[in-house]
């Protein structure tokens, strides 16, 4: 069974122009993006880094918050809010001290709402700047734009935007290095790594969801 949705979720029709769309990213990546990058990680110390990461992880949070709403995991919405509140109090989100005093983040996205909804994922895309998606996904962040309450409370979103896919860039540049020194396709690479990735997302959440067994001693 894992074979077959293997293969179902790689559905990939449009092949050409997601490799052309690829190469375009990859020279925008390395005239303007990685530069950036390399740079920012050379100067600036491993604590601010993860404190950067913190800080834009928190702003999702409400929007996870709505996910789970959708997804009718009240008490995981609640948790998200929660989080939300403590760390924006306590460090403007830099430090999750939230995690700290038991309340541990629970990752979701309108991606997975539609999935567990039952949607399937469609044809696999690349999208200019962004990367490797699928159309289900895609239409999740699409989503999510336009219902994130931060975003939409936050003048000049696009700033904020701009910031958090910094953010992502940096989150897996030593990812992006092997993908450059690999001698096999790079495409077949990056399809590969997102739909582990994206498959041990929704595995996971599939686990966290299902009932815990009772055990009766007598």
């Amino acid at each position: 069974m894992g074979s077959e949705m293997c293969i179902r979720d790689r559905y990939d029709p449009i092949e050409p122009i997601n490799r052309a769309v690829l190469n375009f990213n990859f020279f925008i990546d390395d005239v303007a993006i990685r530069p950036i990058v390399k740079t920012y990680k050379f100067i600036a110390p491993e604590p601010i880094e993860k404190g950067v990461s913190n800080f834009f992880s928190n702003l999702k949070e409400p929007v996870r918050s709505v996910s789970f709403i959708f997804q009718g995991e009240f008490y995981k919405s609640l948790n998200s809010l929660g989080r939300f509140t403590i760390n924006t109090i306590t460090s403007l989100g830099t430090i999750d001290v939230a995690s700290r005093v038991g309340m541990e983040k629970n990752e979701t996205d309108f991606g997975i709402t539609l999935a567990k909804g039952g949607v399937s994922s469609g044809p696999y895309i690349v999208v200019p700047i962004i990367g490797p998606s699928n159309l289900r996904d895609f239409s999740g962040d699409v989503v999510e734009y336009f219902v994130d309450p931060i975003s939409n409370s936050v003048p000049n979103r696009e700033y904020v935007a701009i910031g958090n896919g910094l953010n992502e860039r940096v989150e897996v540049d030593d990812q992006l290095d092997k993908v450059r020194g690999a001698s096999s396709d790079r495409y077949e690479m990056i399809k590969s790594i997102y739909y582990q990735n994206r498959n041990a997302q929704l595995e996971e959440e599939y686990i966290q969801n299902l009932p815990v067994p009772k055990i009766y001693i007598e």
